[in-house]
């Protein structure tokens, strides 16, 4: 094992595993996230509609400008675009409005 790594470079292996072994908090602070389903739900929910969803968003919809100009824009596209900006991003408000009709 140590010549497949070097003599430093297993010198600096085994430093790093001590360190990560010494030290356990480390690898529980993980398990909040997955500790319940919900957590783990809500996380998700927090990723696909944050800024990032939002940048996406705004790179589709430039996008479609981009093709409007050139003269290549096909309105099934734009609609499949909007509407699917329109479901990710208000997907909490249909959700609460069926939920709230049943």
């Amino acid at each position: 094992m140590f010549k497949f790594f070097g003599k430093k470079n297993a010198v600096l292996f085994c430093v790093l595993t001590l360190i990560l072994i010494s030290y356990p908090e480390i690898a529980s602070a993980q398990t909040a996230l997955f500790d319940s389903g919900t957590n783990f739900l809500t996380a998700l929910q927090n990723l696909l509609s944050s800024t990032w969803a939002r940048l996406i968003a705004i790179i589709g919809v430039i996008f479609l400008g981009f093709m409007a100009i050139m003269g290549r824009l096909r309105w099934g596209i734009a609609g499949a675009v909007i509407g699917g900006i329109i479901l990710v991003f208000g997907a909490p408000a249909i959700v609460d409005s069926i939920a709230s009709n049943i």
